[in-house]
């Protein structure tokens, strides 16, 4: 392996590690600064976000996450959120700000009832959704050896994969997106039979 090699595959390695300031805090928010305790502040505009890194939640009220899981942050304190998964919104807990990406969003109903929409492109949405549940199934095929669906499988992936990255950076015409939306649905249809 050359000397290149090796130091591109430690800044990659380095690149994508997570944050290491995140030492855990209770439910308090007791980090002292000077004097003085920070509370937890109830978000008005940081509403939603991704996922970026896995975190398993390791301390006290600490919520697990894994990359690409979707959250919703209901307060925030000394680069903390508190919050709910998606996918399950009846637990909640606290994980490290820089461990999330902020998305845009709508808030409907502000306060105890409020709702997030995020505010996506509906296409680009069930793409990512598709993913993650066809990633699954890719998954258990590989165990079960079952190669040919597999290898079906990977190639629609990965073409959703190009055609969603086509979307998300905005360089079509507008017959192009609606064109190629039109793709994707069929694609989608086409492997959810």
């Amino acid at each position: 392996m050359s000397v290149g090699s090796v130091l591109a595959l430690r800044i990659t390695a380095t690149s994508l590690r997570a944050p290491e300031n995140t030492r855990p805090l209770g439910r308090a928010c007791s980090r002292v600064r000077e004097n003085t305790y920070e509370m937890w502040t109830t978000t008005k505009t940081t509403k939603y976000g991704v996922a970026v890194y896995n975190w398993r939640g390791e301390t006290r009220y600490g919520l697990p996450l894994e990359i690409g899981e979707t959250v919703q942050i209901l307060e925030e304190c000394a680069g903390w959120y508190r919050g709910f998964s998606t996918k399950n919104r009846a637990v909640k807990g606290i994980f490290p700000s820089s461990y999330v990406h902020l998305k845009p969003c709508k808030i409907d109903n502000e306060g105890l009832f409020e709702s997030v929409i995020p505010l996506e492109d509906p296409v680009v949405r069930e793409v990512t959704l598709v993913l993650r549940e066809w990633g699954g199934i890719w998954k258990r095929l590989y165990v079960e050896r079952e190669t040919y669906k597999f290898n079906t499988l990977r190639k629609v992936m990965r073409e959703l994969l190009e055609w969603r990255r086509q979307l998300l950076a905005g360089t079509l015409t507008t017959d192009q997106t609606r064109e190629l939306k039109l793709r994707i649905i069929n694609k989608v249809d086409w492997g959810n039979r």
